[in-house]
């Protein structure tokens, strides 16, 4: 892993749930990444999720954030066009593993954002960045997701 890695932040925006918060943070640090991002976290997943996945950060060493919105990440973390990561039902494109690898190893700035909620993004929220999906058949979660994206970016 190059230090190219520490300009991939993860994003899980809209999350209720304290175990999907949890084990995203673990996917995101377990294999090596150094900064993930949690926008609009709401009821359990903010009163308890929030402090887990920050002691887990604090524990390995790496960046952990809590921000208000998806457009405040975009914003602080200077990222044109972020990777959103929706549901294979809501669009035709895939990821390219290719392309995305040779963007982190060039340097840039990228956010990944993977929707928390058992829906994926509104509308306005997919017309901020760039909309892609797993080659699957349906959406297997957050962590699932973040745990083969960043694999392959490895």
């Amino acid at each position: 892993m190059t230090d190219d890695s520490k300009n991939v932040f993860v994003v899980l925006h809209n999350v209720h749930s304290v175990s999907r918060l949890v084990e995203a943070a673990q996917v995101v640090y377990g294999l090596g990444f150094y900064n993930f991002v949690v926008t609009r976290a709401e009821g359990s997943a903010a009163q308890s999720g929030v402090p887990d996945a920050n002691r887990l950060a604090i524990k390995m060493k790496r960046n952990f954030t809590v921000l208000p919105d998806l457009r405040d990440a975009v914003e602080l973390f200077e990222v044109d066009k972020p990777l959103m990561i929706v549901s294979p039902v809501l669009t035709k494109d895939r990821i390219k593993f290719d392309e995305l690898k040779g963007r982190v190893n060039s340097g840039e700035r990228m956010i990944i954002a993977l929707s928390g909620g058992t829906s994926s993004f509104s509308r306005k929220e997919m017309d901020i960045g760039e909309c892609v999906s797993l080659d699957a058949k349906v959406d297997i979660g957050p962590a699932g997701t973040a745990a083969i994206i960043l694999h392959a970016l490895k």
